[in-house]
């Protein structure tokens, strides 16, 4: 993988090193701030009162092999995110492959679905409205809203691809349409589409050697 070079905390000033090319923000692991990517450089985004306390095999750190769809591929857990809702929570796992790739892996009372990120155009003030039964365009295209909810980012650990305030409000959309279906997710600072599949906990064989 590609670093870039070292950058010092905006909140405590401490160098902080091994930043990944395609980290967006992070914990400060001196002061645990959350730090951000910005117009005008790195910001302190603050700090995260919520623990993220729920037991899972999966850490910030951990490596090992996921085995699906008749392929193996290495990966190291960069990140994850907490976002919980009206009737609970659930965890997105940000994970780094050595091919190059990287994909959110979503933990939901020990069920997962692998998610890859689809190239798409939509409007985000659009998810505001949205509702279930109602449409949405993607690309052009007409989608069927199935299911619709309002999050909130309630913890954060480890570096994202993506800026991670605290209490940001996250939309939650599932859509049909075309033989597929989607997932949309939009905060204040990002709009992402992925396509996801369901995989087993078994699909992960944890050898926590180290990745490079």
């Amino acid at each position: 993988m590609a670093f870039s070079s070292s950058i010092s905390c905006p909140s405590c000033g401490v160098s902080v090193e091994g930043i990944s090319a395609h980290t967006r923000s992070m914990e400060c692991p001196h002061c645990s701030n959350w730090i951000y990517v910005s117009g005008s450089g790195w910001t302190s985004g603050g700090s995260f009162e919520h623990a993220l306390d729920a037991p899972s095999m999966l850490r910030v750190g951990r490596s090992g092999r996921l085995k699906h769809d008749g392929k193996e591929r290495r990966f190291m857990v960069a990140g994850r995110l907490r976002v919980s809702y009206s009737n609970g929570y659930w965890d997105e796992w940000w994970l780094e492959f050595d091919d190059g790739n990287h994909q959110w892996l979503e933990e939901d009372d020990g069920r997962y679905k692998l998610h890859t990120p689809v190239p798409a155009n939509l409007d985000p003030a659009a998810l505001q409205s949205a509702k279930v039964g109602g449409m949405l365009s993607i690309d052009g295209s007409q989608w069927f809203i199935s299911e619709q909810l309002n999050a909130q980012l309630a913890g954060t650990e480890g570096s994202l691809p993506i800026v991670a305030l605290p209490a940001e409000k996250i939309v939650c959309i599932d859509v049909m349409g075309n033989g597929e279906k989607l997932s949309v997710e939009a905060s204040g600072h990002d709009v992402s589409v992925t396509r996801s599949v369901r995989i087993a906990g078994t699909d992960l064989v944890w050898d926590d050697s180290p990745f490079s």
